[in-house]
């Protein structure tokens, strides 16, 4: 009796703890299948939005067909288009700021932008740089923009200034950048002297020491430098032409350079 005993507790032991089985009415039952198929749609609700999104994020209708370049004059669209390398890309993650490094290394572009346009479209915008005037050294002439760039397949017109430059006679290459602030200046005093003095520049000349020198309708030169004072400097050549009068600078040089220390040679 003993041994059974001892026989029913060990077989007791092995088979683990008794777990007892609720055995659900008809309206328990209901409730728990409602409960497992509200489960069932809140996971598809939080789902079925994530592969939605994927669906379109990697679908080819949303990937550029097309890119469109818009303000060129100079430059070829097909080419910029082309060096952009935006075709194929998808236009939720277009690499707009590689392809704008990549364009502004172009001489002719001064701006560019690039944006995407749904659902296959890239648009790039670009602002080319626009001829100002000519920029002399040596017996070579460059057409240069009003940033000192030198510029190449474009013409500068008629009219336009030309800087004779001093400093040497080395050529300048395409992209190449001259004084920015030489032309700047002359670019000022083309537009103000004949509104504020009633003269004319005809000639524009750069040295390293001197500046800008302007040679004047009325046969004299003045140095000027740089365009720090540049305000100053016209009050003080005003004062100058009406004191002297246009006879009593032709053929001389008044320098500007040294602000309230004007000399006239």
């Amino acid at each position: 009796m003993r041994n059974r005993d001892a026989s029913f507790r060990r077989t007791s032991a092995d088979r683990g703890p008794i777990r007892p089985y609720v055995l659900l009415g008809q309206r328990e039952q209901l409730m728990v299948r409602r409960r497992r198929w509200r489960r069932l749609l809140l996971a598809l609700a939080l789902v079925a939005p994530v592969a939605g999104l994927a669906t379109v994020y990697f679908s080819p209708l949303f990937r550029v067909h097309t890119v469109e370049v818009r303000g060129t004059q100079t430059l070829r669209p097909e080419e910029v288009a082309a060096l952009a390398g935006l075709e194929g890309k998808s236009v939720f993650r277009l690499p707009a700021a590689q392809a704008e490094r990549r364009l502004s290394g172009l001489q002719m572009v001064k701006a560019v932008q690039v944006r995407p346009e749904l659902p296959d479209k890239a648009v790039i915008t670009v602002q080319e740089r626009q001829p100002w005037g000519r920029w002399q050294r040596g017996n070579n002439v460059y057409v240069v923009d009003e940033e000192g760039v030198v510029l190449e397949g474009v013409s500068s017109g008629d009219g336009v200034p030309t800087i004779i430059d001093a400093t040497g006679s080395e050529p300048l290459r395409p992209g190449e950048r001259v004084s920015a602030s030489a032309i700047s200046l002359a670019v000022r005093l083309s537009q103000e002297l004949p509104r504020s003095l009633g003269t004319r520049p005809v000639r524009f000349e750069f040295t390293r020491p001197d500046g800008l020198i302007v040679t004047t309708d009325g046969d004299y030169r003045v140095v000027l430098g740089d365009s720090n004072g540049l305000d100053y400097k016209l009050a003080v050549w005003a004062a100058m032409q009406q004191r002297l009068g246009p006879q009593g600078l032709r053929g001389r040089v008044l320098d500007l350079r040294f602000g309230d220390r004007p000399a006239l040679r």
